[in-house]
C-alpha cells in the first residue's frame, strides 16, 4: 500500500468475466407453457433474451429490444447464429433451421392476418378461432428452435432454466384465467 493518501488504490479491480451463455436457455416444457399461456406474447421476451445474451456474450453492437419488436425478421438470423456456434465448437447439427424458422414466420403472419381480418369482414369471424387454434402449432415450431438454441448454449435439455419462478407466475396465473375465459366463451357458457 502506498503511503500517499491521495494515490489511487493498487488492488486488482478487474472482476473475472464469468462465462455468460451466448443464448437464452429454457427447458422445452417451460417454453411451451409460457408461450401458450401468454397467447404468444412470450415470443417477444424469448427473442429479446436471446439477442440480449448474444450481445452481452459477443459484445456486438445490436439492439435486442428492436430485434424483439420485429422478431419475425430476426428469427432466421438467431437460428443461424445458434447453428454457427454449434459448428464453431466442433459440434454437429443436421437441424434444418431455415425450414423451421420459415414455418414459424409464415404461421405467425397467417395467424396475425386471421386475427385482424374478422374486424374488417365480420362474416369471417371464425378466422379468429383458427388463429387461436394455430397458437399451439406456432409454439411447437418455435420450441424446435429453442432446442437448437439450448444445444448451442451447451445445455440441450435446458436444465439451467428448468424451474418456474415468481416472474413466470405473472404469466401463468393471468394466462390460465384468460384461457378459462376463452373456454367459457367458446363453450357458450358466458355470452
Amino acid at each position: 500500500m502506498s503511503e500517499n493518501a491521495y494515490a489511487p488504490p493498487e488492488a486488482e479491480l478487474l472482476v473475472a468475466d464469468e462465462q455468460t451463455p451466448e443464448f437464452y436457455i429454457v427447458a422445452r416444457w417451460k417454453f411451451i407453457l409460457l408461450a401458450i399461456l401468454s397467447f404468444g406474447l412470450y415470443f417477444y421476451f424469448w427473442i429479446y433474451k436471446n439477442w440480449s445474451q448474444y450481445k452481452r456474450s459477443t459484445r456486438q453492437e445490436l439492439w435486442p429490444w428492436a430485434r424483439a419488436f420485429f422478431y419475425l425478421f430476426f428469427v432466421h438470423q438467431l437460428y443461424r447464429q445458434a447453428k454457427k456456434r454449434i459448428h464453431d465448437r466442433g459440434g454437429k447439427s443436421d437441424w434444418d433451421l431455415e425450414q423451421w424458422a420459415t414455418v414459424f414466420v409464415v404461421l405467425t403472419v397467417v395467424a396475425h392476418i386471421f386475427e385482424k381480418l374478422p374486424k374488417q369482414i365480420p362474416e369471417m369471424s371464425f378466422l379468429g378461432l383458427v388463429a387461436l387454434i394455430m397458437l399451439p402449432i406456432r409454439v411447437y415450431v418455435a420450441s424446435q428452435g429453442q432446442q437448437l438454441i439450448n444445444l448451442a448454449a451447451s445445455d440441450p435439455q435446458g436444465l439451467s432454466n428448468n424451474r418456474l419462478n415468481a416472474w413466470n407466475l405473472l404469466i401463468i396465473l393471468p394466462g390460465a384465467a384468460a384461457w378459462v375465459l376463452v373456454g367459457l366463451l367458446l363453450g357458450g357458457v358466458y355470452p
